[in-house]
């Protein structure tokens, strides 16, 4: 599917959902306006908008990614397998604000860097084995994460510590910048 197609795809179905939101009896929608907030609305797909060079740079290929868009709040997701090291990186492109997704008690900050004018946070996620670096492209962010495993049976051929992954999503984020959009 083309580019193009895909982002119509996309934007469409946004629209499909922000429509269906919007129904409703007048009453729940007058309370909804004063105690919810709106979901952030992106239209960048990073299995569509990542730069296939520079990825493949890392040894990522994004033809054999797998993709996936979640709804509620929105993210839209590339998850790529690496081999040697062996590791798993995805790409969120995610509708929610940087200091929402930084204040996720899951996450444990490491470092705060800026990449390409983008505030960024390096965080192990302490809930899984990966390290999270977290762009801030407001309103919305892209997350980067890199897996790690701590199997010691596995440390030749896999990233074995937070510390290995975070400094492989730091080179990955450090790489993209030159190509971070100006909104997700």
């Amino acid at each position: 599917m083309s580019l193009t197609r895909t982002l119509a795809l996309v934007v469409g179905t946004l629209s499909l959902v922000a429509g269906l939101a919007a129904c409703g009896d007048t009453e729940s929608d007058v309370a909804n306006e004063t105690t919810s907030t709106q979901p952030i609305e992106i239209s960048y797909h990073p299995c569509d908008e990542l730069p296939p060079d520079v990825m493949a740079g890392f040894g990522l290929d994004l033809s054999k990614a797998y993709r996936e868009e979640r709804m509620g709040p929105v993210s839209f997701n590339c998850i790529i397998a690496h081999r040697a090291p062996r590791y798993g990186a995805g790409f969120y492109a995610m509708g929610q604000t940087f200091d929402d997704v930084v204040a996720d008690e899951r996450l444990v900050e490491k470092e705060r860097l800026t990449v390409a004018g983008h505030t960024t946070s390096l965080a192990d996620f302490t809930s899984g084995f990966s390290c999270m670096a977290t762009i801030d492209i407001a309103p919305e962010v892209l997350q980067v994460s890199v897996d790690y495993t701590e199997r010691e049976s596995l440390s030749g051929e896999w990233l074995s510590t937070v510390d290995q992954a975070c400094a492989e999503a730091k080179k990955i984020v450090n790489a993209l910048g030159p190509y971070l959009p100006e909104r997700l």
